[in-house]
């Protein structure tokens, strides 16, 4: 635990074979000792697939517009989701965060997005329709979304600003989560900008033990990438 707390695991997790080699003992000691940690959510357990961390870091650095796809997957785990909707719809608190009429139509899209098989969250999404309603036609099964709205309809973001609350689950809240009531979460509300206008309104809610906020000052500029 004190390891992981350090960051030694940030590039990936050795396999119980190197952990016994390294403290000398034997592979089920390893085992044993990896168990609660297993448990806890802190390391995955796939059969068949060496262990990796769970707490999965932002390390796009491309501003606010970081993508949880590109950070599972960079964590050598496998992101996928489940849309429960995606279809057509008004919404005028949302319209007014993209600052459009309230009677504009947006495309809605709710997903549960996890890592291996272990939930880590739950986001909303609302896009002006006008722009992207190309995106109902997509598989986000195992894709990103930022990805789709690059390759269908010519929309990349740039910018955007976040507000991340922290929070602990109610009950709803945790079955969505599939976590016990009272557990850390974050709330993020996020507006997506590109070319300078908003083009996404995002609610996520993340499990705060699988996902750790990373931030550099001065801000980072680099090469926008697929999150």
């Amino acid at each position: 635990m004190d390891r992981i707390r350090r960051d030694e695991f940030d590039e990936s997790f050795p396999g119980e074979f190197a952990l016994a080699d390294e403290y000398s003992v034997s592979r089920a000691t390893i085992r044993t000792a990896l168990g609660p940690l297993r448990r806890a959510g802190l390391i995955s357990a796939q059969r068949g697939r060496p262990s990796a961390l769970v707490n999965v870091k932002d390390e796009q650095r491309f501003g606010p517009v970081y993508s949880l796809f590109a950070a599972v997957e960079n964590a050598g785990m496998t992101q996928r989701s489940e849309v429960e909707t995606a279809d057509l719809r008004t919404s005028p608190a949302a319209a007014a965060r993209l600052g459009l009429d309230p009677a504009e139509r947006l495309v809605y899209i709710s997903r549960t997005r996890y890592a291996d098989e272990e939930t880590i969250a739950v986001d909303k999404v609302w896009l002006p329709a006008s722009k992207a309603a190309a995106v109902l036609d997509a598989d986000l099964t195992h894709t990103a979304l930022y990805s789709v709205l690059s390759q269908l309809c010519n929309i990349t973001l740039s910018g955007g600003s976040e507000t991340l609350h922290a929070i602990t689950t109610d009950a709803d809240q945790s079955q969505q989560l599939s976590c016990p009531v009272g557990t850390a979460a974050f709330f993020i509300e996020r507006v997506g900008l590109a070319l300078g206008e908003p083009v996404e309104w995002r609610e996520t809610l993340i499990r705060g033990d699988r996902f750790t906020v990373t931030t550099s000052y001065p801000p980072v500029v680099s090469a926008v990438q697929q999150r």
